[in-house]
């Protein structure tokens, strides 16, 4: 458990700087352009739909030292705030997805299988509206700023595109490594 949950905080704060570099020194500081590709979003879907709950630890301590590369300066302003509702959407939309049987292959009576792909998707995109509708309410809630539609739309999107991102890359990943005979497989 230690173990996984070590390297999967070293995974996480791996996409998190790669992601911190990409939308803030990439792109010229452009700050809102940050928000339409966010590919932490994406680990913290598969850690939930692959490890379950014992990912929870580790996903805290990344979405809470995270934001210190980027925004040192607000660290303990509403970022753990909005990191608990980040969490609590995903773990939620795990749990729906669970919870309503979606399976899509099969009779709707098997167990969700998260290898999946097509439960994948539906958990990024399920997480990614409650995300982005849940943790800009609690950032403008307790920060006081106005929230509208278009920021939240950015948000859903940014967290879409973001986790497909990191789940397309990690897939020609293992594949290719699974080709190449670098990686053990069971088959």
């Amino acid at each position: 458990f230690i173990v996984g949950s070590i390297a999967l905080y070293c995974f996480g704060m791996m996409v998190y700087a790669i992601w911190s570099y990409l939308a803030f020194v990439g792109l010229d500081k452009m700050e809102w352009v940050g928000s339409l590709l966010y590919i932490p979003h994406g680990v913290r879907v598969m850690a939930m739909c692959y490890f379950g709950y014992r990912s929870i630890p580790a996903l805290f301590a990344i979405e809470i030292t995270g934001p210190m590369m980027v925004y040192p300066e607000q660290y303990f302003d509403v970022w753990p705030f909005a990191s608990i509702a980040s969490l609590l959407s995903v773990v939620a939309a795990c749990e729906i997805v669970k919870w309503s049987h979606s399976n899509t292959k099969g009779t709707i009576f098997m167990p969700i299988n998260f290898t999946n792909y097509r439960s994948l998707v539906l958990v990024i995109v399920l997480s990614g509206l409650m995300n982005a509708i849940s943790a800009n309410l609690v950032t403008s809630l307790l920060a006081g700023i106005d929230l509208s539609v278009t920021v939240i739309a950015r948000f859903f999107v940014g967290d879409v595109i973001g986790a497909s991102v990191l789940v397309l890359f990690l897939s020609a990943l293992f594949t290719t490594l699974r080709v190449n005979r670098l990686l053990v497989s069971d088959k």
